[in-house]
């Protein structure tokens, strides 16, 4: 039974050099102290595209164009109330959208309806999650409050690349909102960014054409704003800010 046992022995050991005959010479105490080789990756046909050389690429988003450019490290941020859109707003909207037709065909929806509180500003990675906080701080002690429309306006943005058609709110949301906007321009402060317009027009975007098409529109601004006043849109309960950094969106609500 011994010498049976020796020879099953003798025969493992033997298998396990020829497994290893290419990597050593069999010796079993160098064996142990061995580490498995893996193989490098061969990325040869795998392509790298460095940040620094990013292209905006205009056709993708139906020609516009960045207000500044793409850089690794900065965030677009902003803040801004949002709005939900409903049937009887979709029915004025769709009002306006064939008036401005009659004008240039070439006009589209925006993405998302919202009122801005803050420009758009730059915001380094780093300060994200101490801004965000700091925001939240200060719109805490606001109180939610009741928003209406009272006037279709005409605007285009400071490159003159595009330009908007918007409703803009009444005289008691403005009073509110200019309060709300002090409290903001005093955070954007403490981290160098830029504060909101002096004597901002706080509206809603709707609308947008490629280019300066302000005196156009104009032309045709009193029967877009018969539109408005003939629709009645309902009065909205905003009761949240929002900030949207990069991908990133912060929600703070209101008392």
């Amino acid at each position: 039974m011994s010498f049976s046992y020796c020879t099953i022995q003798m025969s493992a050991l033997s298998s396990l050099c020829e497994y290893d005959s290419e990597e050593s010479d069999c010796d079993t105490k160098s064996t142990k102290n061995k580490k498995l080789k893996l193989r490098l990756p061969d990325l040869s046909a795998v392509p790298v595209i460095p940040t620094e050389n990013y292209t905006d690429n205009c056709d993708l988003h139906a020609g516009r164009l960045r207000s500044f450019p793409h850089v690794r490290g900065n965030w677009s941020s902003f803040v801004y109330i949002q709005y939900t859109e409903d049937e009887d707003f979709l029915k004025l909207f769709k009002k306006l959208q064939a008036k401005v037709f009659e004008i240039d065909g070439s006009c589209y929806k925006c993405d998302d309806f919202h009122i801005s509180l803050s420009k758009t500003v730059v915001l380094q990675y780093h300060l994200i999650t101490s801004f965000s906080t700091t925001l939240q701080k200060i719109l805490s002690d606001f109180e939610s409050f009741k928003l209406s429309y009272d006037s279709v306006k005409i605007y285009c943005n400071e490159e003159n690349t595009r330009t908007f058609v918007a409703l803009e709110v009444d005289h008691f949301s403005k009073k509110y909102l200019m309060h709300m906007t002090d409290k903001i321009d005093n955070v954007l402060k403490e981290y160098n960014l830029p504060t909101f317009y002096e004597n901002p027009s706080f509206h809603m975007s709707i609308l947008w054409l490629n280019g300066n098409k302000k005196a156009q529109l104009i032309n045709i601004l009193d029967n877009l704003n018969d539109i408005l006043l003939n629709k009645n849109l309902k009065t909205i309960h905003i009761n949240k800010v929002n900030c949207k950094v990069g991908n990133k969106y912060f929600q703070y609500f209101l008392l």
